[in-house]
């Protein structure tokens, strides 16, 4: 039985791609260190001929090589978890780091939990182009405000879920063109709205590249919108650590009106 599907996707990183198979690697390392079966696959999303020969000795390595021509992160990610065996899946984008205890903690985090749940790191270390420190949100946690979410995503792609969890909900292509991308943030929208929790994997860390000509700036650069879902269309409400079906205020019913009497 294989308990993790590692996938990584390559598009054009080039050499950027080194450093993010190293942390790959020390990541599943630790994971069958500790036990685990892990099962790493890249998909090569209309790579370029640098970024593709950055991953040539792969099968070597015991990667399983897709070839894809989606030319879109969601549609990577889709293609490697429809080759995946494992009970759940990760993922790393190709210029991104994970650290090396990822896996790990985060097999044993999602196994543990009392509710199918989503992992993501505790903290993310943004670098490149931008430089900030950014901590995941817990939806669990009292207080979490759903609001927030409908104008801002509260968690990045490089999660860690259950594999049934992603083919019942693949990654919605983006469409930059008609104004629609972010398909991290539109798929945590519909992930929560189901009742799934997203919560930090404590101890962990990503480091996020921010460059010029990444999805994440194209989005960013021609000020798309998520698609629309359930919970930016207010058809959900948060009670407690539940989602339930909203009422809206056309919907609710008119208070009673008692007459006044007459003097």
């Amino acid at each position: 039985m294989i308990d993790i599907s590692a996938i990584i996707t390559g598009h054009r990183e080039g050499l950027l791609a080194g450093p993010s198979i190293a942390s790959f690697d020390a990541a599943i390392a630790n994971a069958r260190d500790s036990g685990l079966n892990v099962e790493p696959i890249v998909v090569l999303d209309r790579c370029d001929d640098l970024t593709r020969s950055i991953f040539e000795d792969g099968p070597d390595r015991g990667y399983l090589i897709l070839q894809g021509d989606g030319g879109d992160p969601a549609l990577a990610r889709n293609q490697g978890v429809a080759a995946a065996s494992g009970r759940f899946v990760s993922f790393l984008d190709a210029d991104d780091l994970w650290s090396s205890n990822w896996l790990t903690r985060s097999y044993a985090f999602c196994v543990e939990a009392s509710r199918p749940t989503i992992g993501h790191s505790e903290c993310n270390i943004v670098f490149g182009k931008v430089s900030h420190v950014w901590f995941h949100l817990d939806s669990e946690a009292p207080g979490f405000d759903l609001d927030t979410l409908r104008v801002e995503n509260y968690w990045d792609a490089l999660c860690f879920a259950d594999r049934r969890i992603l083919l019942d909900s693949p990654y919605v292509q983006n469409d930059v063109a008609a104004g629609y991308g972010h398909e991290d943030w539109h798929w945590n929208c519909v992930t929560l709205a189901r009742g799934i929790s997203h919560r930090p994997v404590p101890g962990t860390v990503h480091a996020k590249r921010r460059r010029d000509g990444s999805q994440s700036t194209r989005c960013t650069q021609n000020d798309v919108v998520i698609w629309p879902n359930a919970i930016t269309k207010y058809a959900f409400r948060m009670p407690g650590d539940r989602l339930e079906p909203a009422v809206l205020p056309h919907t609710r019913p008119a208070p009673a009106v008692t007459p006044r009497r007459q003097l």
